[in-house]
């Protein structure tokens, strides 16, 4: 399944398409091999688990635009922004650094990830380009 928008995506489609489920299931992981699980972030404070939390989530971060452009092909910049925001916001509903910052609310977690998920296929225009015709064949 390609992963840019288009005028004939359904909405739950685009719902998929914005959610950038590899990188979250690699931070999904990585946070519960750094601290043991996105919970115990907010029980226990241990220097080296929380910059390596702070390491994971900016790592992924930053790879998340890179990783939109460049291995799932989207040219569509609204996309590749939306889909890196809600990176961010389903980081936020597991805790992580949000909870050693000690900026985590579970309940707002929830909140702002259901109305994000709602909102986000209505904010990103499809990508009009028009897909590349292929090549001719040489002319023998």
């Amino acid at each position: 399944m390609s992963r840019s928008l288009t005028d004939e995506n359904p909405y739950q489609d685009k719902l998929l398409k914005l959610i950038p489920t590899e990188i979250v299931g690699a931070y999904m992981f990585l946070s519960g091999v750094v601290s043991g699980g996105p919970e115990s972030a907010a029980q226990t404070s241990n220097v080296v688990d929380d910059n390596l939390i702070y390491i994971v989530f900016f790592a992924l971060l930053a790879l998340t635009p890179l990783y939109i452009w460049r291995v799932s092909h989207v040219t569509n910049i609204p996309q590749v922004i939306v889909t890196t925001i809600s990176y961010i916001v389903w980081v936020y509903t597991l805790g992580g650094p949000f909870s050693v910052w000690g900026i985590y609310s579970p309940a707002a977690g929830s909140v702002f990830l259901v109305i994000w998920t709602l909102a986000m296929p209505l904010l990103v225009p499809a990508d009009h380009q028009q897909p590349q015709p292929p090549p001719a064949p040489a002319a023998s």
